[in-house]
């Protein structure tokens, strides 16, 4: 491993495993899709970090209609090229949709790193098999480069101030955590916060993305209008949405 990523987790040795991931694991055990195979070319190491789970952490586990917490697992995959969207997506979607258990995965190139959880189901017609609801990452983060944020972030991710009720507030922590380090890409600010407020910041900063690219449509639109009223209208309905976002970005402020 390129990166000693339990410097940020800080896993108890207990449930730290340390295992290579082979490409031939995913070649026997699972029907990949073209995505898939483009996604294992593409990668260069896997790593299974740590298994934390009721005999090594002490951790109860939760198994209900819609949810399944027994093991938390925690990998790594290094992967070739940049960490671009497609690059990103394709190895999560690998790993989150064929492994049935909840994960952190973390990919890295040689300079970078994602941190990503999602929210996984029972899939209701296979119980054997989940269904991916939404998959949540982190920011970008450098290897070599640290600010206040970055550093609150790694703090959210220690496992000594996880809530460890059971396993499932556990993984909701870790994914709190993302949650609130996107919204400090906003504010400014890292804030720790329960599981209910990380859904409403989350609803919102999924508002904001969906705002933004609402502007992106009127400014291409400025630009292909020759009628000047027409302009001033777009525009007007720019600072709108500008507002909007800033109203938005004063909830995800407040305490």
């Amino acid at each position: 491993m390129s990166f000693n990523y339990n410097k940020i987790f800080n896993i108890p040795e207990r449930a730290i495993v340390n295992k290579k991931i082979s490409k031939a694991f995913f070649m026997r055990n699972f029907e990949l899709s073209s995505a898939d195979k483009k996604a294992l070319n593409e990668i260069v190491v896997m790593d299974w970090l740590a298994n934390i789970k009721p005999s090594n952490a002490n951790i109860n586990v939760v198994h209900n209609e819609i949810y399944i917490y027994e093991e938390v697992q925690v990998m790594t995959c290094t992967i070739s090229g940049n960490l671009i969207k497609g690059n990103i997506d394709r190895v999560i979607n690998l790993f989150q949709k064929h492994i049935p258990y909840p994960i952190v995965l973390v990919v890295e190139n040689a300079d970078e790193f994602v941190v990503n959880v999602c929210d996984k189901k029972i899939n209701q017609v296979d119980k054997s098999k989940r269904t991916i609801e939404a998959y949540i990452n982190s920011p970008i983060i450098s290897k070599l480069y640290k600010n206040e944020i970055v550093n609150a972030f790694f703090k959210g991710l220690d496992f000594a101030v996880l809530d460890k009720t059971n396993l499932e507030t556990l993984y909701k922590s870790y994914t709190s955590a993302i949650v609130q380090y996107q919204t400090a890409q906003v504010t400014g600010t890292f804030n720790k916060r329960s599981s209910a407020r990380t859904e409403d910041d989350l609803k919102h900063l999924e508002t904001i993305q969906k705002i933004e690219k609402e502007i992106i449509t009127l400014s291409n639109q400025i630009k292909k209008e020759t009628q000047l009223n027409t302009r001033v209208s777009l525009n007007v309905e720019i600072q709108k949405k500008r507002k909007e976002i800033s109203t938005i970005t004063n909830l995800l402020s407040t305490l």
